[in-house]
């Protein structure tokens, strides 16, 4: 039923971050490449180090205290919200994690009863990740229909430093108008905060596995030409 869902992207996890499950829409997040190729890796083979640590601590606190939690982040730029939780073990075998990932956030009043709410501290901004500090907390402020006054005054500037922040905002995303810079702030949920977190690098793509070559002088033996050493 969650494979199937449009656009929600899920996973099943090991507690040491090894991948067990995963359906075709996540398979973008984790570098591209096919459901098969994905089986079997690890998040630390996925993601950079710090992105890849983080996420498989949470992995065992899941198993561990069978917590369940709603982690919210910024993957390329995009606001994602993941919902973890944990799959008890049946016959002795391994706790897994059911991960559950789909675009923006959940209004707070329809979240599930159990759930803890969990923002990291890293981030994959994307296209967003030329924008200093100061200017990615100039857009969150403009996504959230923040006047260039208001802004002035949350950051103790005048409104022409903000002014001139928008500008460069607008030519190093070549957006250059208001709601466009708004809509691209409301896409990644920016808040004042995402701009002090640590950006990472995105997925490493998936390898891809070419067949195997015989070396040049290797001569193909067929199967009707092995004899025995001895007879039986």
């Amino acid at each position: 039923m969650f494979s199937a869902a449009p656009g929600l992207a899920v996973s099943i996890m090991a507690v040491d971050g090894t991948i067990l499950y995963v359906n075709e829409t996540i398979t973008r997040m984790y570098g591209g490449g096919t459901v098969e190729q994905h089986i079997g890796r690890n998040l630390a083979e996925v993601y950079p180090p710090e992105w890849a640590e983080e996420k498989i601590a949470l992995l065992r606190r899941v198993a561990e205290d069978d917590d369940r939690l709603m982690i919210r982040y910024i993957w390329e730029g995009k606001r994602l919200e993941a919902q973890y939780q944990r799959i008890p073990a049946e016959d002795g075998g391994e706790t897994r994690v059911l991960v559950t990932v789909r675009e923006g956030t959940t209004d707070e009043s329809l979240i599930p009863e159990g759930f803890e709410i969990v923002t990291i501290d890293t981030a994959h901004f994307g296209p967003l990740a030329v924008l200093t500090p100061r200017e990615l907390e100039v857009l969150a402020l403009i996504g959230h229909g923040k006047s260039a006054k208001e802004i002035a005054d949350i950051l103790g500037c005048s409104p022409r430093t903000v002014e001139r922040h928008r500008d460069s905002i607008g030519k190093k995303l070549n957006k250059h108008d208001r709601v466009s810079l708004a809509l691209i702030a409301q896409a990644a949920g920016l808040e004042l905060r995402d701009a002090h977190v640590k950006n990472v690098g995105p997925a490493t793509p998936t390898p891809t596995t070419p067949p195997t070559q015989k070396p040049a002088s290797q001569t193909e033996i067929k199967p009707d030409q092995v004899r025995p050493s001895h007879p039986d």
